[in-house]
């Protein structure tokens, strides 16, 4: 009964080995999944409020900067929205969220390819572990021609990749592996019984029969004794008178 609960436990634990293993690549792939499909949702929500403002802007823009800066401070808010500003031909910001950049020279060695496309731009990084950015880039027209560019950045916190704390897979892997554990242990010591059982049949059966061989006189020594009763003292065959 000991060797076959060591064989259960032993089974037991590389069951629920591979077992955690799977989980833990399930709850993994389900995180991934999950933050791409966030990741999308962030990046579509961007570009949307993107269009909007550099529509927004147009207008005002014509007939007055002081408007497009005045909705940036004020009612112009996005939930994820970190930074806006208008840049117009000579790289110089016109307006800004944080008006504190009004007035600035844009000085980004990327900016002047970017402005050179003249055409929506979206660029996605990560400027810190746990967090996404999305750059969204409008060109602001009016009757067809460029006037200025938005730059709206947009931070997001990152979904955690695993689904489940470790504690709670292992909690799981637990309530999982002891009915296994007692299944194994039940039928490994009955398969342990059953082959004790049939191999001690075969060791009477062959005993039996080696014992049965020899008790049993055989052909030769039978042929030797009637040869031995037969023969003459002086070597010749007794003959009738």
């Amino acid at each position: 009964m000991l060797r076959a609960l060591m064989v259960s436990l032993v089974a037991t634990a590389l069951i629920g080995s591979l077992l955690y293993y799977t989980l833990k690549r399930s709850d993994l792939s389900q995180g991934q999944q999950r933050d791409a499909q966030a990741s999308q949702a962030f990046q579509q929500e961007a570009v949307a409020v993107g269009r909007a403002f550099a529509s927004f802007s147009a207008s005002a823009l014509v007939v007055d900067v002081a408007k497009v800066q005045e909705a940036l401070v004020g009612t112009w808010r996005s939930g994820h929205l970190a930074d806006t500003i208008v840049i117009d031909h000579g790289n110089r910001v016109m307006a800004a969220s944080n008006a504190g950049y009004v007035g600035q020279q844009i000085h980004d060695p990327n900016w002047t390819a970017i402005r050179a496309q003249n055409r929506e731009a979206v660029i996605r990084d990560e400027p810190m572990p746990g967090q996404e950015r999305v750059t969204v880039i409008e060109p602001i027209q009016d009757k067809g021609a460029t006037i200025a560019w938005a730059r709206l950045t947009f931070v997001r916190p990152m979904q955690p990749d695993a689904v489940r704390a470790p504690q709670e897979r292992l909690e799981q892997v637990g309530r999982i592996m002891v009915p296994v554990f007692v299944f194994l242990a039940a039928a490994i010591g009955m398969a342990m019984r059953f082959a004790t059982s049939r191999l001690r049949q075969h060791i009477r059966s062959v005993v039996a029969e080696a014992m049965t061989d020899a008790d049993r006189p055989s052909s030769r020594d039978g042929e030797l004794s009637f040869r031995d009763r037969g023969a003459r003292p002086g070597g010749g065959s007794r003959t009738a008178a």
